[in-house]
């Protein structure tokens, strides 16, 4: 039983590992310089104004804004989740605004 118990720690350790982070992004966009826990007006104040919202139908607690970034190049996105009006997770690279189902 111990040995099961070992491999299963070692499995969830391997599997954490493998998680992106809550903030994955590059300095183009200014998204590195987030923080999870900051407000959408921290956010603002950091990567500008969002350009895009989106809401998971039935969790009205989270939503995803899209800021645009990288216009004069090729338009990217950074996606910014806020759950509880707070920061939970932003990426950025994205050829599309978020779309939660």
């Amino acid at each position: 039983m111990s040995h099961l118990k070992t491999v299963l720690a070692a499995a969830a350790l391997l599997l954490a590992a493998c998680e992106q982070p809550a903030i994955f992004a590059s300095s183009d966009s200014l998204a590195n310089r987030l923080e999870v826990g900051m407000d959408q007006a921290q956010v603002a104040a950091v990567i500008g104004a969002h350009q895009f919202e989106s809401r998971a139908s039935g969790a009205e607690d989270t939503v995803c804004l899209s800021y645009i970034y990288d216009e004069a190049i090729d338009v990217k996105f950074v996606h910014a989740t806020f759950v509880d009006g707070l920061l939970a997770r932003a990426t950025d690279g994205h050829r599309v605004a978020c779309a939660l189902t």
